[in-house]
């Protein structure tokens, strides 16, 4: 894909992929105290300096919840100032350091290079967000380059040519010069973090689960990353990484715990809380496969679907699985989350979750519904085409059914489910609640 000088080829991402509540995190707190006072290990033997961490996690409640149980001194990056310079001046003095994603995808390369000379180790928890498209129109992308701002390099990566620049696009004039912006054809751009971010550690942990159907996964291969997969042990109190073996998740015994509202086949008709929010009488294989996507809510999804759907989740909070609202926790893509509000169904306006009790699509590592008994997954998650057609372009295909039921799963986990508890679930799309079955069964 593109080369970064100074990549380490024979460097291994060790991915513990394990299912949440499997021990991931306590095997990364007991990793970490276990090696207080160790040295690092380098191929030419121990250097005399301590082991030190950078531990990356999706939630700043995390990041405390992460230095109060290590022995060790994790600091945070200080608002004073920005964040980013206080984590370099925190990178210079060598201190350990917790943080958020947020924050991980801002370092410069400038601050990889101080990592790499400190010499540090990186605990990942869960992916990182490794590829995301640019919002700028083809009219604008063509504009710069007619001005001379940027131009087209080697492997499409933007070029930023004007120093003195001070606009719009000055956000990304920072992603260009951090040598990490793709135009793709000639009409996507897409931000890629820079492989640096994981080639700078001594060594690097990432914790999740079901890594093949990621975007990060996939971004590895496309620059020959390599990584080896680990799956959790747990021998009394302590935990082990172990070769990746899938068949000791007790996904048989989680499937079972989840009370999913499914159709009657019984009575061999179709529900009407998971048939009737499309409008049209008859649909192709293809339709159906798509209903609930995000080609669906956009180009498809009529006002009486979406009245429908809005009914369909009152309906099962109040009469299905009747549930109060504190207990409940929903998600739906974004932009049709107003719509789709109601009594049970909260969204605020003024984007204050602490106020409701929607979800983000994305959500993952937060325990902050771990005492909810129902839920509601109203989306069918394909990998947005741009996104597909940037990873064809090296060769990359991605599995779109690991994709979905990889991103479901881990939704599911954000309820009583990771307490070992029975859940309640509406998942309307009929694709979706056959691809957790075939998850429960080991066919994905």
């Amino acid at each position: 894909m593109r080369e970064v000088k100074g990549f380490n080829m024979t460097q291994t991402i060790n991915v513990v992929d394990a299912m949440c509540g499997a021990g991931k995190t306590s095997w990364a707190i007991q990793h970490i105290n276990e090696n207080i006072g160790q040295n690092r290990k380098l191929a030419f033997g121990d250097s005399g300096e301590p082991m030190k961490y950078i531990y990356v996690t999706p939630f700043l409640n995390e990041v405390e919840r992460i230095r109060q149980a290590t022995d060790i001194d994790f600091f945070e990056p200080e608002v004073k100032g920005t964040k980013i310079k206080s984590f370099k001046a925190l990178i210079t003095l060598g201190k350990s350091v917790a943080t958020t994603h947020e924050l991980f995808k801002k370092l410069d390369l400038d601050i990889l290079d101080a990592i790499e000379e400190k010499g540090y180790t990186l605990i990942m928890d869960e992916v990182a967000s490794v590829l995301e498209q640019y919002d700028i129109s083809k009219s604008d992308i063509k504009l710069l380059i007619d001005n001379g701002t940027i131009e087209i390099g080697e492997n499409d990566k933007v070029i930023w040519l004007d120093d003195d620049y001070k606009g719009k696009f000055s956000d990304m004039k920072i992603l260009a010069e951090s040598d990490n912006l793709i135009l793709q054809n000639g009409i996507a751009m897409f931000w890629t973090m820079n492989t640096r971010a994981f080639e700078a550690f001594d060594e690097v942990y990432v914790l999740t689960y079901m890594f093949d159907g990621q975007t990060q996964c996939k971004y590895y291969e496309a620059n020959d990353i390599k990584f080896k997969k680990y799956s959790v042990e747990k021998s009394g109190d302590h935990y082990e990484l172990i070769d990746y073996d899938p068949t000791i998740e007790p996904r048989k015994e989680t499937y079972e715990k989840l009370n999913i509202y499914v159709d009657d086949e019984s009575n061999k008709k179709k529900s009407p809380l998971n048939s009737n929010y499309d409008s049209r009488e008859k649909l192709t294989n293809q339709q159906r496969s798509s209903q609930l996507s995000s080609t669906w809510f956009r180009k498809t999804a009529t006002p009486r679907d979406l009245k429908q759907l809005n009914n369909n989740l009152r309906n099962y909070f109040r009469q299905v699985q009747p549930t109060e609202n504190e207990y409940i926790f929903w998600t739906t893509i974004s932009d049709f989350a107003p719509t789709l509000k109601n009594p049970k169904c909260k969204w605020n306006k003024s984007n204050d979750r602490t106020s409701d009790n929607f979800v983000a699509l994305n959500a993952r590592a937060t325990n902050s519904y771990g005492n909810c008994t129902s839920m509601a997954y109203v989306y069918n998650r394909f990998i947005n085409p741009m996104e597909r057609n940037f990873f064809r372009e090296y060769g990359i295909e991605v599995d779109q059914d690991k994709l979905a039921v990889s991103d479901l799963i881990q939704f599911l986990f954000r309820g009583c489910i990771r307490n070992d508890e029975p859940m309640n679930c509406y998942i309307p799309a009929e694709r979706m609640r056959s691809l957790l079955k075939d998850w429960s069964e080991f066919k994905i």
